[in-house]
Order: structure tokens, then C-alpha cells, then sequence
């Protein structure tokens, strides 16, 4: 069977994907004590430190408790589409998954309070001391020194199925590579861009969900009258 016409899986980056900014560079920038996360920042963007090193030291650098970190992120809110395409994709029987660069307390919290739930999140982790942030990264891997969190290990469990993708950073080059189907905007759509991979552009997660409701359901009809 083309791969066309294999049934569908979604994946979706969430800072700058899902929300409208960067919420964990947003959380670093407010709560750090001083500027040593630019400079680990910039070691990281300039290929000197894995993204691993520089989230944990940015992370364990921060002064913030449990209480005060969910009353800052209880403003963040979900791009409107993201609800639409869950309750789209459910109602097919089809996987919504997020793959992020962040962390898993946060961004459970975010999605509850944009009313978002049964969607599997693969992130780093977070525990919390005092005012103090402790990360953990399960899904570390050294051959992936760009991301704390190899995102196409995520992905390839579903090899059988027409593996759709949105992302927006330099963490997700790998998933991307691995999809069949890439929605990318800033640092990924330039990265794209140059190797050349095919993608569609976005900025909100309105034509995700059209070229579901379109091209999706139209092979999916196709897949019936083949059948």
C-alpha cells in the first residue's frame, strides 16, 4: 500500500507549535537570577554544548517555586486550532501525540487549563525543591546532541502509519526527517529549507487542520473505494 494511504498519526512540537512563543524560554528569561542562561544559550545555538547540558544548567539556575511557576504559565494559552484538530483526529480514531523540548508538569498544566486532555506528551521531566527546579531527561540521547528529548524516537514506532509533523525549532530537524508529512515555521522551515525537504509553511494551526479535513479525508475515501 502507498504510503499515502497509510492511516495517519500526529505529532506536534508545543513551544512556539501549540503556543504562541517560546513559553519555556519565556520561563527562563523571567526566573533566572542572572544572565548566565544567555551565554549557555548561545553555546547551545553555536554547536559548543548539547541541548541536554544547557537545559539543565538553565533549569537548576532558576529561582522559582511549584506555585509561582503554574500561576505564570495559567496564562499561556493553546493555539484554538490544537482543540479542533484533537477532537478531529479523535473522532477518526487517529493519534495526537506532542513532542517537546520542555517539560511534562508544565506543559500538563498549560493543556488543562486550555481544557486539553487525553493527549500523550513525550518530554523531559520536572521535580521541584523549594524554589528550585530539578529536570530529568528520559529521552536523552547522545546522537541526538541537538535536542534533551531525541524526537524521532518517538516517531518510529509508527512506521506503518503516514507519520504527520509540526514543528518550529532546531529540535525538531530529526522528526521532521523521520515524518512523511512536515508542517515547519522559523529556524525548522529554514533548516528544511537548505537540505531541501518538502514542507508546508504555518504560523497558527489553521491550515493543519485544513489539510487534514481535506487532504486526509480524501484519502481516506480513496483508501475505501481501493478497498
Amino acid at each position: 500500500m502507498p504510503r499515502s494511504l497509510l492511516k495517519p498519526v500526529l505529532f506536534f512540537d508545543f513551544d512556539n507549535t501549540l503556543t504562541d512563543g517560546d513559553v519555556l524560554d519565556q520561563v527562563i528569561e523571567k526566573f533566572s537570577p542572572d544572565e548566565k542562561w544567555r551565554d549557555w544559550e548561545n553555546a547551545w545555538s553555536d554547536g559548543h554544548l548539547p541541548a541536554r547540558d544547557c537545559l539543565r544548567m538553565q533549569v537548576e539556575n532558576l529561582r522559582v517555586g511549584r506555585d509561582e511557576l503554574f500561576a505564570h504559565l495559567s496564562r499561556v494559552r493553546i493555539d484554538p486550532a490544537f482543540a479542533k484538530i484533537v477532537d478531529w483526529a479523535h473522532a477518526r480514531g487517529l493519534g495526537v501525540n506532542i513532542v517537546s523540548d520542555s517539560f511534562l508538569p508544565m506543559i500538563r498544566h498549560i493543556l488543562a487549563n486550555n481544557g486539553i486532555d487525553a493527549v500523550p506528551i513525550f518530554a523531559n521531566d520536572l521535580g521541584f525543591s523549594g524554589d528550585r527546579l530539578v529536570p530529568s531527561f528520559p529521552f536523552y540521547d547522545p546522537a541526538c546532541a541537538r535536542s534533551a528529548n531525541a524526537k524521532a524516537r518517538h516517531l518510529a514506532p509508527y512506521r506503518d502509519h503516514r507519520i504527520i509533523f509540526a514543528g518550529d525549532g532546531h529540535s525538531d530537524l530529526d522528526a521532521a526527517l523521520a515524518a512523511d508529512v512536515v508542517f515547519a515555521k522559523s529556524t525548522l522551515a529554514r533548516e528544511l529549507e537548505t537540505l531541501p525537504v518538502s514542507f508546508h509553511s504555518f504560523e497558527t494551526l489553521e491550515p493543519v487542520l485544513h489539510y487534514l479535513q481535506a487532504e486526509v479525508g480524501r484519502r481516506h475515501a480513496v483508501k475505501l473505494r481501493l478497498a
